[in-house]
């Protein structure tokens, strides 16, 4: 954590604007909840007011228009980006030397490769940089990463423990794979025989393009032939996977358990909330949502919003899901609806026998009717 600064020096490092003591010394960037006089908190959503309005925070990041209680703020555009930076200026990135760790291993040329590269990189203790590989200036491989034969990683990326890029995959410029990551891991592709399901080779690369974050043990896999490509800025969380084949575009958000299969492709600015999944070999457009649990399994138009299992209209999914918990309710009165219905074709039926034999019996008592006889002739 960095030195206190005034609300001055605050406002002037995120571009907001001071209503209230610019002096006032910040230590801490902390809750509405449990700010105190040396803290700074934000209001990014209404529901927080009463609580902001309550607060002790010495200053509090607001939007442009909130009105003043009398408190110490920082109006800025968009209080939670202003957040986001005040938390960067008191907890900046540990700034690492460049250099490779005496236990870690950066392999020299052997069998016609060539040797690593890491110039202007930092590789720590146990890190591995395999034959080929080049290692971008800035960059920081954290213990256990590996940097396979071949792959190449840009300019300041992070590789966090256990973080993986596999042989010949590539990373772009300001990456970050978290613990576990795993870029270029074997695409799941079988061919079923009669000597049981025989392994397709995966040939191709994993692409991920520039500021792209892949969190905690998430998976791209490589390619059997070609890339499977992450376009730039995407935001991928914890245990997403994503299939061999695929293309997800740029800046496209992919929550916790996601799932893209093999050959689809997402347009850019895709959202794919908590545990939805998309079938393999789909064209996803630009700007699409798909709701927590969502199973898309067609194709889907730029703009849609798609919920439910499978995937529908996202308020046809919530009109299906409100009349969902009346099910149980209706069933005892479709039961009896039905049993008055059934009585009532009953007695349809009967009504209709008594008016056939009364019709019957009409037509046989009209005048001319009874035989066929002739008068008399004079």
């Amino acid at each position: 954590m960095s030195a206190a600064r005034t609300v001055s020096e605050i406002a002037a490092a995120i571009g907001g604007v001071i209503e209230g003591d610019g002096e006032r010394l910040i230590r801490g960037v902390v809750g509405l909840e449990l700010a105190g006089p040396e803290d700074i908190s934000f209001l990014a959503n209404r529901r927080y007011t009463t609580i902001f309005r309550a607060c002790n925070a010495g200053c509090v990041l607001v939007g442009l228009t909130e009105p003043n209680a009398g408190q110490t703020i920082i109006r800025c555009e968009d209080p939670y980006l202003g957040f986001a930076r005040v938390l960067e200026l008191f907890h900046p990135r540990r700034v690492h030397a460049p250099g490779v760790h005496p236990t870690a291993v950066v392999e020299p040329a052997y069998g016609g490769l060539p040797a690593a590269e890491v110039d202007g990189a930092t590789v720590l203790a146990l890190a591995f940089v395999g034959a080929g590989a080049k290692v971008g200036a800035g960059s920081v491989l954290h213990p256990h990463s590996y940097v396979g034969i071949g792959a190449h990683i840009g300019t300041d990326c992070v590789l966090m423990p256990g973080a993986v890029v596999a042989d010949g995959c590539v990373l772009g410029d300001r990456v970050v794979l978290n613990p576990g990551a795993v870029v270029g891991g074997e695409g799941f592709g079988f061919v079923p025989s009669k000597q049981g399901l025989y392994k397709i080779p995966q040939t191709g690369r994993a692409v991920i393009g520039d500021d792209v974050e892949i969190g905690a043990n998430s998976c791209v896999d490589r390619a059997a032939i070609g890339d499977t490509v992450v376009g730039n800025g995407t935001k991928i969380d914890n245990f997403v996977q994503i299939g061999h084949g695929a293309t997800v575009g740029d800046h496209c958000l992919m929550v916790s358990y996601a799932g893209v299969a093999g050959s689809t492709t997402l347009g850019d600015g895709v959202v794919m909330a908590v545990r939805s999944m998309v079938l393999g070999h789909l064209d996803i457009g630009n700007g699409v949502q798909v709701g927590a649990y969502g199973l898309v399994t067609e194709d889907t138009p730029a703009g849609a919003r798609r919920s439910g299992i499978p995937a529908i209209d996202h308020h046809r999914w919530l009109q299906v899901a409100a009349a969902t918990p009346k099910l149980p309710d209706l069933a005892p009165e479709l039961a009896g609806l039905r049993r008055e219905l059934e009585l009532q074709r009953g007695q349809i039926a009967a009504l209709q026998s008594e008016l056939k034999s009364a019709l019957k019996s009409a037509l046989a008592d009209r005048p001319g009717d009874a035989g066929n006889t002739k008068p008399e002739s004079k």
